[in-house]
């Protein structure tokens, strides 16, 4: 007796080797598990110029959804059994609405997150004449970064008493908009002035903090 296959309906019984998932919506701690998905190796290539022996692994997810539910979207975050966190970058609906392929890149290890540094945010006393800073909260703790140093900055204004000013980019796997209120520390306790900050709005890369060291 033939065995009749509903390859819209019956995608996940059919084929095996399959992980479980868990989606988190971009932006917020909402989660979705996904119990059983496929990946394929879709692209390997150089992750960035300047970055020697990385490379970038993109990786195509496939998996049931309930038509019922909201999709994932562009940017929203499927986390595999490893812990390994995978950006989405473009959502393809297949079979009856009920099947994703979802094209998804490790930010973590394309750019080389090796660093781990903390967010905090600045506590103001507004009861005097002038706001003042009279402490500091942490906000994130351990977030996977790169820092990198950017220039350096002389100043001979004073001849017998140069500085130098060191500016830095931190790449951060955090979508936290950065501000005037907010502080990075380092992993060795280097405490950053952020100077300026972008990329959050981008969903293929990571926001970027312009900083420079400070003192308390």
């Amino acid at each position: 007796m033939p065995i009749e296959l509903d390859l819209e309906n019956d995608f996940s019984t059919i084929l095996d080797g399959g992980e479980p998932l868990t989606l988190r919506r971009r932006g917020t701690t909402t989660t979705t598990a996904v119990p059983v998905a496929w990946r394929y190796t879709s692209l390997t290539q150089a992750a960035e110029p300047g970055i020697a022996g990385v490379t970038r692994g993109d990786v195509a997810w496939q998996f049931e959804w309930d038509p019922a539910l909201a999709p994932p979207h562009v940017g929203d975050q499927l986390i595999d059994a490893a812990n390994d966190f995978w950006t989405i970058l473009s959502v393809e609906v297949r079979g009856n609405s009920s099947r994703l392929r979802c094209h998804a890149r490790n930010l973590r290890i394309t750019f080389a997150l090796d660093d781990r540094v903390a967010i905090q945010a600045a506590l103001w006393d507004t009861s005097g004449p002038t706001p003042v800073i009279t402490g500091w909260t942490t906000l994130r703790s351990a977030i996977p970064a790169r820092i990198q140093p950017q220039r350096t900055t002389l100043d001979h204004t004073t001849p017998a008493t140069p500085t130098s000013i060191i500016t830095y980019q931190i790449l951060l796997d955090d979508d936290l908009p950065l501000n005037h209120n907010h502080r990075l520390i380092g992993p060795d306790g280097t405490i950053y002035q952020v100077q300026e900050y972008s990329q959050a709005e981008r969903f293929d890369t990571l926001p970027v903090a312009i900083v420079t060291e400070a003192t308390e």
